[in-house]
């Protein structure tokens, strides 16, 4: 049997908190005066990670229980609402994209069918992709004319790069 998001009945359950308390130190470290090493692009968005693993589970997940399945989105919601609030941008761009790379992270998931880690690799990099395809429409809308989308791109590529390294926070060695 898989495992869900974050339940009890699961021999990860530390290291999914882990992953989920990594995505939201995400969130929230930029806010903080820490200099150029904590902004975008060098810092990683670890709730793409969180949504692509959690998503590439989701089957599964309401398989057992309708509730669980609930669960991944809402928290990927939260996130990025609690991203737009301390970013002091528009409420709703970064839950739309979170949400956004959930939607493709699905997609992307099931089409790479094969556990290993290349698969995986590539699944994760093509809903990155997709989802600099979705800033590039909804940031200019969200933050009025034009948005410079390349350090956007920049923490996605960083986000990527590091992917293989932090996959077990977020995904079992069995996720097809």
């Amino acid at each position: 049997m898989k495992t869900s998001f974050l339940s009890p009945d699961t021999q990860r359950g530390g290291l999914r908190l882990v992953g989920l308390v990594l995505a939201v130190i995400s969130v929230i470290l930029p806010a903080f005066p820490l200099g150029p090493l904590a902004t975008h692009p060098w810092t990683p968005m670890a709730v793409l990670w969180a949504a692509y693993g959690w998503a590439s589970e989701a089957e599964e997940m309401e398989k057992l229980q309708a509730w669980r399945g609930v669960r991944a989105p809402a928290t990927i919601a939260l996130l990025g609402l609690l991203h737009d609030w301390i970013a002091g941008g528009p409420i709703g761009l970064y839950m739309i994209i979170y949400l956004a790379t959930y939607l493709i992270g699905r997609f992307a998931a099931s089409a790479m069918r094969s556990p290993n880690i290349l698969s995986l690799w590539a699944g994760f990099i093509a809903t990155c992709v997709g989802l600099c395809g979705v800033a590039a429409v909804v940031a200019p809308w969200a933050l009025g004319g034009y948005a410079g989308l390349t350090p956007f791109a920049q923490a996605c590529a960083v986000t990527a790069a590091l992917f293989p390294f932090v996959r077990p926070l977020y995904m079992d060695a069995n996720t097809v």
